[in-house]
């Protein structure tokens, strides 16, 4: 079991978070997006915390960018772990296929 303080999703269609939150995990999710209206819809969810953000540009882009928008949102804080799931190649909607410990 690993100790996490968030899990962070990228999407653009709300699939993603929408999966994360019918599991209805210990942590909180941070569902990231770059449309307002998926944002608002996700907002509904269950332990779900929406913030919009433009896409990254690439991997490494996406870690960094993900790791500090939640810790910025108060949770967690530099150090603690957090699961990071989108899409690969990013961009493309319904494509979930990676999940990163960072």
């Amino acid at each position: 079991t690993l100790k996490l303080s968030a899990i962070i999703t990228y999407t653009a269609s709300g699939t993603t978070g929408l999966r994360a939150a019918r599991e209805r995990p210990q942590v909180p999710i941070v569902a990231l997006s770059p449309i307002l209206n998926t944002a608002r819809r996700l907002s509904l969810l269950w332990g779900t915390h929406c913030v919009v953000s433009p896409d990254a540009s690439d991997l490494d882009d996406m870690v960094d960018r993900a790791c500090r928008i939640a810790f910025d949102e108060g949770f967690g804080k530099p150090g603690d772990r957090v699961i990071i799931t989108a899409g690969v190649p990013l961009r493309t909607p319904g494509s979930t296929n990676m999940l990163r410990i960072a």
